[in-house]
């Protein structure tokens, strides 16, 4: 009897431990779990007051609405290949994009008025995926045939909001650029951004077509054009 009384007082002591530490191991899970939340609605409410304000800010560019662009990509598996025209403006290119490994990687033929560029891209995974936000940085080296323009890098920081609504698919992108050995900016200067608000509409599984607006500002977040583009995208 005394041998089976220590055994149980044991397991009772064992039992009311493990309660103890379930119980501070669950506490300290809700309250990492807070902070998480804390933080991640801190970025929320800030990510969605920057897209406001840059949506509702005016535009004085002289060029507004001048042109339009158009894109068309193919797609498959981690590859695709898109070609983009624009109307009322000399200016056309080619890319190839694959995707590995969660890194993209691209190569750009462009043309504009008869001088060509060369650009090469490396896009990063994502830093920030949250609640259809999304942070990501791209790596972009521009290569010019024109001897009277230089070739330079630069760095983007793309900022995405995006939300669906049955088929469609709508989306914000912030999207500024840093210099790197750019004529006039110190490396890692902020000199211009690529800003687009769009609208995805997915046909089928294999096609889907969209429409946005890009706007496109200078170092002092003035818009210096902006247009009406289109796309569609097929799946093989």
């Amino acid at each position: 009897m005394s041998q089976n009384h220590n055994v149980l007082g044991a397991f009772d002591d064992l039992l009311m431990n493990f309660t103890r530490l379930a119980t501070q191991l669950l506490r300290d899970m809700l309250v990492k779990l807070g902070i998480i939340l804390m933080k991640k609605t801190m970025i929320t409410s800030t990510l969605m007051t920057l897209f406001t304000s840059l949506l509702v800010t005016p535009s004085f560019a002289s060029d507004s609405f001048d042109y339009s662009q158009h894109n068309f990509t193919v797609k498959s598996g981690n590859m695709s290949l898109k070609y983009r025209d624009h109307s009322r403006l000399d200016n056309w290119m080619t890319q190839f994009d694959v995707k590995i490994a969660g890194y993209g990687y691209a190569y750009r033929y462009q043309q504009s008025k008869g001088n060509v560029e060369h650009r090469f891209r490396l896009s990063l995974p994502k830093a920030l995926d949250y609640s259809g936000f999304s942070i990501a940085p791209r790596f972009e080296y521009r290569a010019f045939n024109k001897e009277s323009k230089d070739d330079f890098a630069n760095v983007w920081l793309r900022v995405q909001y995006q939300k669906k609504f049955g088929a469609f698919k709508a989306y914000a992108k912030i999207q500024p650029k840093f210099a790197i050995d750019r004529d006039g900016y110190d490396d890692g200067e902020y000199y211009e951004a690529q800003n687009n608000y769009g609208v995805d509409y997915k046909v089928s599984d294999k096609l889907s077509v969209g429409v946005y607006l890009e706007q496109n500002t200078d170092d002092d977040w003035n818009v210096k054009s902006e247009f009406i583009a289109t796309k569609v995208s097929c799946k093989f």
